[in-house]
């Protein structure tokens, strides 16, 4: 590598005359020299601090993120379970419980349980717990909930509404649910009995266990007072335990309503950093938690290699000061100081991982550190005399344009985050941090210096981190939530430009029944091979197939219209039908599917409200189901609905 000219280095302190006696400076050169690597030691080990600080935040960002997504889904069953036991309590409460009431309530109980969800059954006891009627087959007539502990908060508080018990194993088929019950009045106002809908556990435990979170990884559905609900990893032994009172949360979170923790699992002792959220109306929070080796085992080998590098840079410039103090004892003049100085600040730049430049006020690069090979795989030669901006990408280059300008004042200071392509093809981001020279530091006006840092990595963590939350982890395809932020964007679109937009709903066919018959891994097999074909099956860029929850799946088709969306869910209904999986329930003997359609043109300045669109689709994809499976119907049109609720508002 060539030799940087003299006046290109930046020299880190400033010349200054010889004053004082020649002894006293010799005294205080020593300790100086410790001090300043000492300083130079703990700044790195800072930096090495912070850096490890950052990733554990990032950690629980993610965290927060992720629980927010599948709170949101086990909401959507509580609710689902809560509108049942409310509909069947109002309707023992204004008939009873004689024969026609009771089948009247098993006529509600298969309506609820015909949609794919957690809820596994849904029962109906007497004053005394006695079991009247359940929708579970096989169940021993007569069964008691007496000494269940929600059984007896509805008998001793007629108030009491809606109860989530803890983790329980059923008594009526022995599996593991989350008990939610409701208590019903007989005809004088006393207890009638309770109405219990059962969630089943291992359906959450089979959600939360498609989300990739590494070795140490957590996913723990709570009620608000602190016992486990369920769990991934699983572990029967503590589900309905109060593990909450065995870490730094012994007070009931449900106050806090979001927050984040790093402890010591009291379930299996594994050091985990995370983030919980709190149900806005049912006493359930869910946690996330990441193992802390994982989230820092990145940070960790590259904390060693900076450390080892620290140690020896820090003793190499102890044993340079002490050969340099000694020649400072024969030069004394004010050049050699100055020479000192430009000395320092080279062997900073050489063992820096940051690239250190100077850059001029006309944009050239006057100055640049070897470590540019690192950061943009450069040489320095490379880079002096040439535009800063002729390595930047061409989107971002105004934003360097605009950074220099501001800094162009002695002391301005900016932050900036770039993007690059290096030689080798290869994209790469860089943090820059520009701050303005003055005359004092031997610059020209205008100049700046400038300390370029990789930051590739963190960023890779950000996109995989925000995909992660967005991606449905057992299909691969987009998940509920980035389904609806896809369509309220495209209904807003449509609404302003005009243009159809069309939605296709589709459920697979008796799917429960080949669940039960082949098995939850059969039944994963089953949905990613339906997954793959429904991907297929559309083949503009812009068309959107997602994961809608359980065995349903929807598209999104922007720009087309109800004979546009025929086609394409005919072409849907057909690739599930030739994926040829065999289902001895199906009539067709293999796995298929029922499909509902509904296109519409938002009206012009239509509420940016796409749910009338979904609802349409839903109530057609159920006339597919009623009419015979394995068939796709259209949705009348739903101008009329948009009307009607613009006039609400």
């Amino acid at each position: 590598m060539r030799r940087v000219p003299r006046d290109s280095v930046l020299p880190l302190t400033s010349s200054v005359s010889p004053s004082g006696p020649a002894g006293l400076r010799s005294r205080l050169a020593y300790p100086a020299l410790i001090l300043l690597t000492l300083i130079l030691l703990c700044s790195e080990g800072w930096q090495i601090w912070t850096a490890r600080e950052a990733r554990l935040e990032e950690a629980q960002i993610a965290a927060a993120n992720l629980a927010r997504a599948l709170l949101s889904t086990a909401e959507s069953e509580f609710a689902q379970a809560s509108s049942i036991t409310a509909a069947i309590a109002e309707q023992l409460e204004t008939e009873g419980t004689g024969p026609a009431s009771l089948t009247r309530v098993g006529w509600l109980m298969r309506r609820q349980l015909h949609a794919p969800s957690a809820l596994r059954n849904i029962s109906v006891y007497g004053a005394d717990g006695t079991l009247l009627f359940t929708s579970f087959v096989g169940a021993a007539m007569g069964t008691s909930i007496a000494d269940r502990g929600y059984f007896r908060a509805h008998r001793e508080d007629a108030g009491l509404g809606l109860q989530v018990g803890s983790a329980i194993r059923s008594r009526l088929d022995g599996q593991w649910i989350i008990p939610l019950s409701r208590r019903y009045a007989d005809a004088s106002g006393h207890l009638g009995g309770v109405v219990v809908a059962a969630l089943e556990i291992g359906a959450f435990t089979q959600e939360f266990g498609g989300y990739d979170l590494g070795r140490g990884g957590m996913v723990a559905l709570l009620r608000t007072d602190g016992r486990l609900l369920a769990r991934v990893p699983a572990d029967e032994a503590v589900l309905g335990s109060p593990v909450l009172n065995r870490t730094p949360f012994r007070e009931p979170i449900a106050p806090l309503r979001s927050g984040h923790f790093h402890f010591a699992s009291p379930v299996d002792e594994v050091d985990r950093v995370g983030a919980y959220r709190v149900a806005e109306g049912y006493p359930i929070a869910v946690a996330i938690g990441f193992g802390v080796e994982d989230v820092l085992a990145r940070w960790t080998s590259g904390a060693v290699l900076r450390a080892a590098s620290a140690i020896p840079v820090g003793g190499l410039l102890l044993l340079l000061g002490l050969g340099f103090i000694r020649q400072s004892r024969l030069r004394r003049d004010a050049e050699h100081r100055a020479a000192e100085g430009d000395s320092w600040a080279q062997l900073v730049a050489e063992h820096s991982g940051d690239m250190l430049s100077q850059i001029g006020p006309d944009g050239r690069v006057d100055y640049v550190s070897p470590s540019a090979v690192r950061v943009l795989g450069l040489p320095a030669r490379a880079l002096l005399g040439r535009f800063m901006e002729d390595v930047i990408h061409p989107e971002d280059r105004p934003v360097l344009r605009a950074a220099l300008e501001a800094v162009r004042q002695p002391g301005a200071q900016e932050e900036i985050l770039l993007r690059v392509t290096r030689p080798d093809g290869s994209p790469a981001w860089i943090d820059a941090s520009l701050r303005g020279l003055g005359a004092h530091q031997a610059a020209a006006p205008g100049s700046c210096l400038a300390v370029l840092r990789d930051a590739t990595g963190r960023k890779a963590i950000e996109e995989r981190m925000s995909a992660l939350a967005m991606t449905d982890a057992l299909t691969g395809l987009a998940n509920r939530q980035r389904f609806d932020a896809l369509l309220a964007a495209e209904w807003s679109r449509c609404s302003r430009e005009g243009g159809w937009v069309a939605v296709l709903l589709l459920d697979l066919d008796h799917f429960r029944g080949f669940n039960e018959e082949n098995g939850h891994a059969a039944g994963d097999d089953a949905l990613r091979a339906v997954a793959r074909a429904v991907d297929a099956a559309i083949r503009r860029p812009a068309d959107v197939a997602a994961r809608h929850g359980g065995d349903r799946f929807a598209v999104i088709l922007p720009r087309t219209d109800m004979a546009g969306a025929q086609d394409v869910a005919e072409r849907v209904r057909l690739a599930v039908a030739a994926t040829a999986i065999p289902h001895r329930a199906a009539r067709a003997g293999s796995l298929t599917a029922s499909l509902g359609l509904a296109a519409t043109q938002p009206l012009p300045g239509a509420l940016p409200d796409a749910s009338v669109l979904v609802d349409a689709a839903e109530a057609a994809l159920h006339e597919a189901k009623r009419t015979g499976r394995n068939r796709v119907v259209e949705a009348p049109s739903i101008i009329a609905i948009q009307t009607q609720r613009q006039g609400h508002h």
